[in-house]
């Protein structure tokens, strides 16, 4: 049993993170995060939305997000909501950690362990070795899980730890990430902040309240986005490689999780291309969360799927939708190849956008 209080708590390590705790006081800082309403959610692989037919808007995602609380451990900087799909981001020295809610993936957690492996270019583990792999701890009071996977990126060994609680529609992810001899330093502190937060009731969310540090912590980038649908598996022996080449101009850059490649754009605009063993869950529901992340309108799943238009001399079923608002805008292409999807999605300036839309289709459509 691990005991919390205003006090800093050291864990000894028992099976990863979960062990008895000796209490060493130290005064907790405590952080307030009220989460805005309706923070874009993307349903699990399924075909349909949560609330039944294809591009309706599932009950989870139409309720406010609760107000969290939470107290930060020593030495953590609070980052605060990165306007996206995180609400709240911290940094302890090297490591990352987040704080993402997305759709319930109740009953997936086997399928979250191998997502996470996949993202890591590593092998699916049988339904057996995923189980195994899948730890209890706790989080606000409540019984969560986490594992902990580690692997290269780019040459560069990093360690991945991610909890997770379900509740009341939603699955709250907490992420811990960096090298992994850095995020073993912090896996005493991660584990004692997770039994720290602590939720209000559903509809008590309102607008971001930042945190304000004497000095302005360095910003991350912006989180890429995050469908709650495991990514489509590599071929065997390499990555997922995107047709085309790389257009002049565009400048490789690290790609998220969940991407398989990113490009910076003139302009201050960006390319992300995400690849799925499903359409996650229809051309209405992509165009509905599309236009949810740039603050448009809701609309119908008819009006909405009506936004997309065929790409001319494009793979047959590949669509582009272009969106706008204010100064910032959107063009979306979702490409059927070879039983996957690619998503490709164009942000950033409505200028900048507009400027590289020719040129975003025509790497969208590129042929293999």
């Amino acid at each position: 049993m691990l005991i919390r209080s205003n006090c800093h708590v050291r864990l000894l390590p028992l099976a990863a993170l979960v062990l008895a705790a000796v209490p060493a006081c130290r005064k907790a800082e405590i952080r307030t995060y009220v989460a805005p309403r309706d923070r874009e959610v993307v349903p699990a692989a399924t075909g349909a939305d949560e609330g039944g037919a294809a591009g309706e808007q599932p009950a989870a995602e139409r309720a406010a997000l609760p107000a969290v609380t939470w107290a930060l451990p020593s030495g953590w900087t609070d980052l605060g909501s990165d306007g996206g799909m995180n609400v709240g981001q911290f940094k302890a020295g090297e490591v990352m950690i987040n704080i993402t809610p997305l759709a319930s993936m109740e009953g997936q957690e086997n399928m979250l362990v191998n997502m996470w492996r996949n993202v890591l270019g590593q092998p699916a583990f049988s339904e057996a070795e995923a189980t195994a792999a899948l730890k209890e701890t706790e989080i606000a009071g409540g019984k969560g899980r986490f594992f902990d996977l580690s692997a290269e990126r780019g040459g560069t060994p990093v360690r991945i730890v991610t909890a997770f609680l379900h509740r009341e529609g939603r699955s709250w992810f907490f992420k811990l990430q960096g090298p992994p001899d850095a995020v073993g330093a912090q896996l005493d502190a991660f584990t004692g902040f997770l039994k720290t937060v602590k939720f209000g009731a559903a509809g008590t969310a309102g607008p971001v309240k930042e945190p304000t540090p004497a000095v302005a912590p360095e910003r991350p980038a912006a989180a890429p986005e995050q469908p709650a649908v495991a990514p489509a598996p590599a071929p065997e022996g390499g990555e997922i490689a995107v047709p085309g080449k790389v257009p002049e101009g565009w400048n490789v850059v690290a790609a998220g999780a969940m991407q398989v490649a990113k490009y910076s754009v003139d302009g201050g605009a960006e390319v992300a291309v995400s690849v799925f063993p499903s359409d996650t869950g229809g051309l209405a529901a992509n165009v509905l969360r599309w236009r949810r992340q740039m603050g448009l309108p809701e609309v119908g799943a008819e009006e909405a799927a009506g936004a997309a238009k065929p790409i001319e001399g494009g793979p047959e079923g590949a669509v582009v939708v272009d969106l706008e608002n204010g100064e910032k805008a959107l063009g979306g292409a979702i490409v059927p190849r070879g039983g996957r999807w690619f998503f490709y999605k164009l942000t950033g300036p409505t200028a900048a956008v507009k400027a590289a839309r020719e040129t975003f289709v025509n790497f969208a459509k590129a042929t293999p």
